[in-house]
């Protein structure tokens, strides 16, 4: 049996979603719940690992079940949410293909950066406050030059060799009296969004300019003092299969 789960979190307590020996993980809760669940051999794999502290509100996780399921397959996302701490809810869980794979058959990604500008202490693990305003339609354009198929070993903190990737779509714009960020692509590779995130800002800023980003998929490095924004301002939005 195979079964699909979709889930939201709230990262804030969470050193992200692969488990750790030691660490507080949203792996790590689902499968204390699931050795409870599930009589015999299980595997749980996820679309892929978030960040300490990063959000998700369409997180895609798979189930394979070699035994069986001490409750009905209809009635495991009840019991599941009965069963998880508050920061974890499980949206929605589906029967799929014994071949679906939750990070090998994913199409795209779609992650939600937020900033903001006046303070407002219940959000401060929800947002990255900045103490001006971001220039939205300068970010529109000068954001889209990252569009296509690049390489972007310069904008992650990531060891693997391959550091291509396609981005579909850049798109920043207002939602609740936040600045979005909205980036959707093939994949993405470790803090990749998060520097995006910084890159804006230091765009809007001034401290660089496009050269600099096409600088950056040409190979030639980061610009100097950019680093990978907050991790609360992140979110993964959704997942295409």
């Amino acid at each position: 049996m195979n079964l699909k789960l979709t889930l939201s979190y709230d990262g804030t307590d969470f050193y992200g979603w692969q488990v750790q020996p030691g660490r507080r993980t949203v792996a790590g809760e689902l499968h204390r719940v699931l050795d409870r669940l599930v009589e015999g051999e299980y595997r749980l794999v996820g679309v892929g690992r978030t960040d300490a502290g990063v959000h998700a509100i369409g997180y895609v996780a798979n189930l394979k079940v070699s035994g069986r399921l001490r409750v009905p397959s209809r009635s495991l996302m009840h019991r599941l949410n009965r069963m998880l701490p508050d920061d974890i809810y499980v949206r929605s869980v589906e029967r799929v293909p014994e071949d679906f794979h939750a990070r090998y058959s994913a199409k795209y990604k779609i992650y939600r950066y937020l900033f903001g500008r006046e303070y407002d202490p219940l959000m401060r693990r929800r947002v990255w406050f900045l103490p001006h305003r971001l220039n939205v339609l300068h970010l529109n354009e000068a954001m889209r030059l990252l569009l296509g198929t690049h390489d972007f070993t310069y904008l992650a903190a990531d060891e693997r060799e391959n550091g291509v990737c396609t981005l579909y779509d850049i798109t920043f714009g207002h939602t609740g009296g936040w600045v979005f960020m909205d980036v959707k692509g093939n994949r993405f590779l470790r803090k990749m969004v998060r520097f995006m995130a910084s890159l804006s800002v230091m765009l809007s800023e001034g401290r660089v300019a496009e050269e600099d980003v096409v600088a950056i998929l040409r190979g030639e490095g980061r610009p100097r003092g950019l680093t990978p924004a907050p991790p609360w301002g992140l979110y993964l939005l959704e997942v295409g299969y």
